[in-house]
């Protein structure tokens, strides 16, 4: 029987060695599907399945390479008008030899009755005429201007460059090129020089004037015409004061009073410190914004101090769930705060959860007395340390203590680890004649059954249908093969190879999921 693969096999660029494809004869080859090939043993060639095999629009197999490549080649034409080649294939098959394709062209003089070839495949006339010298021109020589080569040259240009420095002063001139001038062959033929005269010398002043009013100006003043600008600074009565020195190079103070008045609102990056030891009074309200993190000698508001007391339960002692004592469910609850919590003493239903002893309950809000409050309003914690439990309903497992089996298990800093190497879950088998391995040779095909249920592999209640199968050789580099394996209703698996394959040349990896 052969693999059955149900869905596309991607290879992603491997080769296949020493594959052979399907043999077959026409008319034995079942169904047929675009693309799919087979051997013809009685045609011996390579059959292809395309959608029309006769130009009617029939689809069937035909052979490969009928319609699309090359099946003989013939270049029987030799010593033709304009190509020869050297080798004649009347009708080669096979790997073709065409020689070497020579030009059928001779030496000769052309005529005015010639005619070439453009790019635009037409046939045009070569144009006669011969150039009998190549002159000079303005600026331009040439030598051996009869040919057959003449070489065009640019006459060559003097310069003679000059260099002067100048240091000018106020008012002082100086001259320079305005605008370049040039023929249409790109030669200057002209300049225009320009004298430039330096505007003469100013000098300025910052005198300081003091001005009624509790203010100071600063005057630009050129020492050749009027006050070019003026800058006023004013102060603010109890707030800024303002004092100077008038003169040129003068001096501007500007200070607090001596009694500061502050209107609006005083916001500093850093501290206020308060010098002496005067009582310091605040005829209004002073807000604190509030602590940060990490500092611990910010003043804190009342805000933050509730936010961080809020929900910080008291221990308020033992709970019996059997006889609700004290009283959490019913029309007789007792009052609760937020995060007020109990712990179980002895077990029972709460509500519709089964509670054991070392549970806790937390009040997930404020719970007024006699309010029946629902099981909402409360937080449970399991936290007993009873063994681990199994249910059908797995929210309703207990959650507990659990053992592990240290031939299976390694205990590592807390981590639990299953050991791979001794896997109660995986087997290896050789495929031989030996129990719990079965061989048998029929029409062509090598079968190995292993029994499941042996007691070397999974035992008695082992079912085929649960069992993962991995075919390896059974010596280095143990590479995975690919046979069939099918699967009773039992613990039998088949392993089923094509042809006489002898016992321990494979062996299974088997998982039992």
């Amino acid at each position: 029987m052969a693999i059955n693969f149900l869905n596309t096999v991607d290879l992603n660029s491997i080769q296949i060695e020493n594959i052979v494809p399907e043999n077959a004869t026409a008319g034995t080859i079942g169904g047929g599907v675009l693309g799919q090939i087979y051997f013809d043993t009685v045609q011996d060639t390579m059959m292809q399945y395309v959608a029309d095999s006769d130009g009617a629009g029939n689809p069937g197999y035909i052979e490969i390479g009928t319609t699309s490549g090359v099946e003989t080649f013939s270049n029987t034409n030799v010593g033709s008008t304009y190509v020869d080649f050297s080798v004649v294939n009347a009708s080669a098959i096979g790997d073709v030899n065409i020689g070497f394709a020579d030009l059928n062209a001779v030496d000769g003089t052309s005529t005015a009755a010639d005619r070439f070839l453009t790019k635009a495949n037409k046939w045009a006339t070569i144009p006669f005429g011969d150039i009998t010298a190549v002159l000079a021109g303005t600026y331009i020589n040439v030598d051996n201007s009869t040919g057959p080569e003449p070489t065009i040259n640019h006459d060559l240009t003097t310069r003679t460059d000059t260099t002067s420095t100048v240091s000018p002063g106020y008012g002082a001139t100086f001259t320079t090129i305005d605008t370049v001038t040039t023929n249409t062959t790109g030669h200057i033929t002209a300049l225009n020089v320009k004298t430039v005269t330096l505007a003469a010398d100013t000098i300025y002043t910052l005198p300081v004037t003091a001005l009624a009013g509790n203010q100071a100006r600063v005057s630009l003043t050129p020492s050749v015409g009027a006050v070019t600008s003026t800058v006023d600074l004013i102060g603010t009565a109890g707030r800024i004061a303002i004092t100077s020195q008038d003169q040129n190079n003068g001096s501007i103070t500007i200070d607090f009073p001596t009694n500061v008045e502050i209107a609006g609102t005083l916001d500093t990056v850093g501290k206020i410190a308060v010098a002496g030891t005067a009582l310091s009074t605040f005829g209004g309200q002073v807000q604190i914004v509030g602590a940060t993190a990490g500092n611990t000698n910010n003043a804190v508001t009342l805000g933050q101090l509730n936010t961080a007391v809020a929900g910080i339960g008291v221990f308020q002692g033992g709970y019996n769930v059997a006889t609700n004592t004290p009283a959490l469910t019913g029309g007789s609850n007792v009052a609760l705060d937020q995060g007020d919590f109990f712990v179980v003493t002895n077990g029972g239903t709460f509500y519709t959860v089964t509670l054991e002893i070392g549970d806790f309950i937390f009040a997930a809000a404020d719970i007024a007395a006699s309010s029946s409050p629902a099981v909402s309003e409360y937080t449970i914690v399991r936290a007993d340390a009873n063994l681990a439990g199994l249910s059908v309903d797995e929210p309703n497992a207990i959650r507990g203590v659990a053992g592990f089996d240290s031939a299976y298990f390694t205990a590592d800093a807390g981590w639990i680890s299953l050991n791979r190497q001794t896997n109660a879950n995986g087997a290896k088998q050789a495929l031989n004649d030996t129990a719990p391995s079965e061989r048998t040779f029929l029409n062509g095909l090598t079968t190995f059954e292993i029994n499941l249920a042996d007691s070397s592999l999974f035992g008695v209640n082992a079912l085929a249908e649960n069992v993962t199968v991995e075919v390896t050789q059974n010596v280095s580099p143990y590479q995975t093969v690919y046979a069939d394996v099918t699967r009773s209703g039992s613990a039998a698996i088949s392993i089923i190879f094509s042809g006489n394959v002898a016992v321990d040349i494979y062996r299974v990896l088997l998982t039992h999921i």
